[in-house]
């Protein structure tokens, strides 16, 4: 590593958990020559980088000539054989260097860390450094070096996953999504962590009891790491064991595993690993805990990234199938959830509607009721308000509205949505920024198709209060009587074709 980088606070993240977990295996070579790209490091941020590692009980050694192949070797080879002090945490070599060093020119030159040498420099710095006289022609045509080589990143082959049998949620059941995920982590443990080498990984930040990640820990604690506070390190660290046929699930609340850590998801993309992000406690559905904690553009954000599956699950039955689909598939997956009770949704019959043979299909919207006058398309908690305001439209004013269950909201049902808007009028409703969650999508594929239809869109349009989300729902108007209101306006405009 660079000494400059060691500015970041994802570094230190990183040495604090490889000392509590003891991983002696691990050594850091610091190249330490004071730069970096701005200019000298001191002057960016002062850094006594040396104590920082220190004080964070890792084994330090220090070369003072960097440039001296056989110190270094000599002191690689001390950590190899463990011939250290301390043989139980990593060891972090510095070696003290000159950038630019055998380069008159170039030493010590802080604008020489990313800029490209003119043709003439070139040549002095290759003559200079003794790997090239005479000068080379530097117009002769040369052949581009490919750094990416065939199957660099082809998909890492998972583990064969045993997913179990789902369990269901009765009638009347009342529990949270984030509870039946953690039985669902359990019973995958159960059936999977049987050997020395586990296959499901689970990993938390401080909140292993919120998210109920409790029951896997102690199922399989060999399996489990907890962080701490440090959710940048363990996305990335995610990522990194889903490439060597590992299956990791990263749970915490949406807040810090979304918007905190979205960058390191994008290079997870970009790497094309296989993390199973499961965050709880979004959208206004946080309650009481305010504004601070109100994840309210995760759909925004994640559907920018290219390679990432995203799941809504409405009630307990179908977040028990949806986890158990994300443990055996291929890919990056984000499964989120509120944090309120709810009931298990029930299709017209009144039975369970996501028990029994119900099997979840990515890319598949659910039909829950079947109307003419409009179709209200929703997901996650305030499914169950939709299927109320649908429920008081026709009771009370005689309107028939379909209501969509989208839990995949990427891939999304475009097919569905298209029928859905043959009614003449869509509405969609969610704990999400109005402007950028399933009222965007649906207002995309309405556009792609040219279909004119009248589309609303309810959703948050402000950061909410502490307080009862039912409360922080009804002053966004996307409870169930927001939901009506605009059901019966639709009327009154003559919105709708039915």
């Amino acid at each position: 590593m660079g000494d400059g980088e060691q500015q970041k606070g994802q570094i230190a993240e990183a040495r604090r958990f490889a000392v509590k977990y003891g991983l002696n295996n691990l050594f850091d070579v610091i190249d330490r020559n004071h730069l970096q790209i701005g200019r000298f490091t001191n002057s960016v941020m002062p850094h006594m980088i040396r104590a920082d590692y220190v004080a964070a009980q890792c084994y330090v050694l220090h070369v003072e000539d960097g440039h001296d192949f056989d110190s270094i070797f000599c002191a690689l080879g001390r950590i190899y054989r463990q011939d250290v002090e301390d043989p139980i945490n990593p060891t972090v070599l510095f070696a003290q260097t000159v950038m630019g060093k055998g380069v008159s020119f170039m030493e010590n030159q802080p604008r020489f860390h990313g800029a490209v040498l003119k043709e003439e420099e070139a040549g002095r710095a290759l003559q200079e450094s003794g790997l090239h006289n005479p000068i080379p022609d530097f117009k002769e045509p040369r052949a581009t070096l490919r750094f990416f080589a065939d199957g660099f990143n082809q998909p890492t082959a998972l583990p064969e996953i045993q997913i179990g049998t789902p369990k269901t949620y009765p009638v009347g059941f009342v529990t949270d999504n984030h509870s039946a995920y953690g039985a669902v982590l359990e019973d995958l443990a159960l059936l999977n962590n049987t050997r020395d080498i586990p296959k499901i990984l689970g990993f938390s930040c401080g909140l292993e009891g919120s998210v109920k990640m409790d029951k896997f820990r102690k199922v399989a604690e060999n399996a489990f790491s907890e962080s701490g506070i440090q959710e940048h390190h363990t996305a990335t660290l995610a990522g990194a064991l889903s490439r060597e046929a590992f299956v990791p699930f990263f749970s915490t609340f949406a807040v810090f595993g979304v918007c905190e850590t979205y960058n390191q998801h994008r290079l997870n993309d970009i790497n094309e690993t296989q993390v199973k992000l499961v965050c709880t406690h979004l959208g206004l559905d946080v309650g009481e805990d305010g504004q601070t904690h109100e994840c309210l553009d995760y759909l925004g954000l994640l559907r920018n990234l290219y390679g990432f599956f995203i799941f809504m699950p409405a009630d307990p039955n179908q977040t028990d199938r949806i986890i158990r689909y994300i443990a055996a598939a291929h890919g990056n997956f984000f499964v989120g959830m509120g944090r309120s009770k709810i009931q298990v949704i029930l299709d017209e019959s009144g039975k369970p509607a996501y028990a029994g043979d119900y099997v979840f299909r990515p890319g598949q919207a659910d039909w829950l009721r079947r109307g003419t006058h409009g179709a209200i398309l929703s997901y996650g908690t305030l499914l169950h308000e939709a299927l109320r305001a649908g429920e008081e439209l026709a009771r009370e004013h005689d309107l028939t509205f379909s209501v969509l269950n989208m839990a995949s909201i990427k891939p999304l049902d475009a097919a569905a949505v298209l029928e859905a808007a043959e009614t003449g009028l869509l509405i969609t409703v969610e704990d999400h920024h109005a402007d950028t969650g399933l009222g965007a999508l649906v207002a995309n594929v309405l556009a792609d198709a040219g279909l004119p239809c009248r589309l609303v869109r309810l959703g948050v349009k402000r950061y909410g209060s502490s307080g009862k989300p039912a409360d922080l729902y009804r002053a966004e108007g996307i409870d169930s009587a927001g939901i009506v209101q605009k059901g019966v306006e639709s009327r009154e405009k003559g919105w709708t074709r039915a």
